[in-house]
């Protein structure tokens, strides 16, 4: 068992540099070809938060920094888990646009390369995932991007204007450490575009219809999600540790990731993935 273990291990050295913006040493080649919308809020936009969504900003540098902080960029360390276990380690390079909900994730698999894309609730997988995709993410980009997207910029998608919150009154508690509860209904988005005189009206239904986000008591951080897509019965619970800021000045993320299964009533399973973000 321990050699099938080995022999199923594989680790992809990517060349890493140190890129100017906020963040850690990212991939290389994993971000030079996007264009985010990416600009934050203009000041006075954003209404008055409640106060958890205030504490849990707090909690990661506050809204001044969150305001400033138009891309996230790093290099990650990730453990992929095939249904019986084995493992699959490679890396990753992520670009996050917190105030787009905009997320790329691009790496070099053995056989082939990965970049897949979230922009506004809407996926594209440019390369990867097909026969000659070895890693057990193969079928899951979507969700790995999804995830990561809200465990990293938990505080701002808060905000999103079409989520709808329902705070719990009450704590739970989790792992022995008790949670404020905040549920979550994503609701579609609308674009409107001119095409040979005419607005084009496009509505674009979300991938993840339900959510609930735990505030830890304790910290206030924002480090448990659930997401739900009844429809697709696709369910997921990611958590974050290890909060840090990745430049001074920055915003803190959870340098630490895990993602599991889950079903409909929130109860964790198999771990899909462990993230490691590099330093």
């Amino acid at each position: 068992m321990a050699m099938r273990v080995v022999q199923r291990i594989v680790l992809i050295v990517l060349a890493a540099s140190v890129l100017t913006g906020c963040g850690w040493p990212i991939a290389k080649d994993s971000s030079e070809d996007l264009d985010f919308p990416t600009p934050g809020p203009a000041p006075g936009a954003l209404p008055v938060p409640p106060p958890y969504v205030a504490a849990a900003l707090d909690a990661t540098g506050g809204l001044p920094a969150w305001t400033l902080c138009t891309k996230l960029q790093f290099g990650a360390v990730v453990t992929a888990y095939e249904l019986d276990g084995v493992s699959y380690l490679t890396e990753h390079g992520f670009l996050i646009g917190p105030w787009a909900g905009a997320i790329q994730i691009s790496g070099r698999e053995p056989r082939t390369e990965l970049m897949c894309r979230i922009i506004e609730g809407q996926y594209n997988l440019l390369s990867g995932g097909g026969d000659r995709d070895v890693s057990p993410l193969r079928t899951r980009y979507r969700d790995y991007a999804g995830a990561m997207l809200q465990i990293t910029t938990a505080p701002v998608r808060l905000f999103d204007e079409h989520v709808t919150l329902v705070r719990r009154p009450s704590p739970v508690m989790i792992d022995n450490e008790w949670y404020y509860v905040t549920e979550a209904k994503y609701g579609a988005r609308t674009f409107v575009s001119r095409s040979m005189g005419r607005d084009k009206i496009t509505v674009i239904e979300p991938y993840w219809t339900q959510g609930i986000y735990f505030q830890s008591q304790q910290n206030s951080l924002l480090d448990r999600v659930w997401l739900g897509n009844p429809t697709a019965q696709r369910y997921l619970i990611v958590r974050g540790y290890d909060y840090a800021r990745i430049t001074d000045d920055g915003v803190a993320v959870p340098t630490k990731v895990e993602i599991f299964e889950s079903d409909g009533g929130g109860v964790q399973g198999r771990r899909l993935a462990l993230i490691d973000l590099k330093r």
